[in-house]
């Protein structure tokens, strides 16, 4: 049996190559695809470096990492750099930061941290995808915080699909989604009782509230979006 991976486009292969490493059967099915926004990646240099001692830089996906690594953009030094997630903080350490990832890679998580409790007075940088995160950004605004979002990409939605290979619905034996935004698009895309019919592996608890908005009834969560944390969660119910 086989495991179904909704990722975005340019993560499906990768995606797919560590689940047969891992012995899992997994097809990648790229839902959207990112795209870089120019003008944004321009502005972000001048944000960056009006940053003082103190302040802090949340990076928020591997999308807006690997941007900064490809376009060279450097972080200044003498203040907090975040990454919601630990593949996002992989690349930013590889890059050669300090990073302070949270216990639980959530908007939750984040605001959990001593350092982002204190924030009055000082600027925020918030490197991410266009949409999302307004919450994250709001109530850092509310602890005193000034708050610049930088929306460094933007997601685009693939029709029909791109799959790694070809593939039958009757193979499936659970569906994994890496975002909110890849479950709403699936049923979109796909026949809604089929997909309700599976088990899903999804990332967090607030993507764990939006599959179970839309009728899936059984439901896990992984530790975070990486291969490695997904492949555990999957071995863990293909093995139970």
């Amino acid at each position: 049996m086989t495991v179904l991976i909704f990722r975005p486009e340019q993560k499906c292969a990768t995606s797919v190559a560590r689940f047969s490493q891992a012995d899992i059967s997994a097809v990648g099915v790229g839902l959207i695809s990112t795209q870089p926004s120019e003008p944004a990646l321009a502005n972000l240099a001048g944000s960056l470096a009006a940053l003082a001692p103190g302040d802090s830089i949340i990076v928020t996906s591997t999308v807006a990492s690997q941007l900064l690594a490809q376009r060279d953009i450097s972080l200044p030094s003498d203040v907090h750099v975040f990454a919601v997630g630990s593949s996002t903080a992989k690349g930013l350490r590889d890059m050669g930061y300090q990073v302070i990832v949270p216990p639980v890679p959530t908007t939750e998580g984040l605001l959990s941290l001593t350092p982002l409790s204190k924030v009055d007075g000082h600027r925020v940088v918030i490197i991410k995808g266009e949409g999302g995160r307004q919450d994250l950004a709001r109530q850092l605004n509310q602890r005193g915080a000034s708050v610049y979002l930088a929306d460094i990409y933007h997601r685009i939605k693939i029709a029909p699909p791109k799959a790694t290979q070809e593939w039958q619905a009757k193979q499936i034996r659970c569906i994994i989604a890496t975002s909110g935004e890849l479950i709403d698009t699936a049923f979109e895309q796909f026949d809604p009782k089929w997909l309700q019919s599976l088990p899903w592996i999804v990332v967090s608890p607030r993507t764990e509230q939006i599959a179970a908005k839309h009728g899936i009834n059984t439901i896990f969560v992984s530790d975070d979006a990486s291969d490695q944390a997904l492949i555990r969660r999957a071995k863990e119910y293909l093995e139970h």
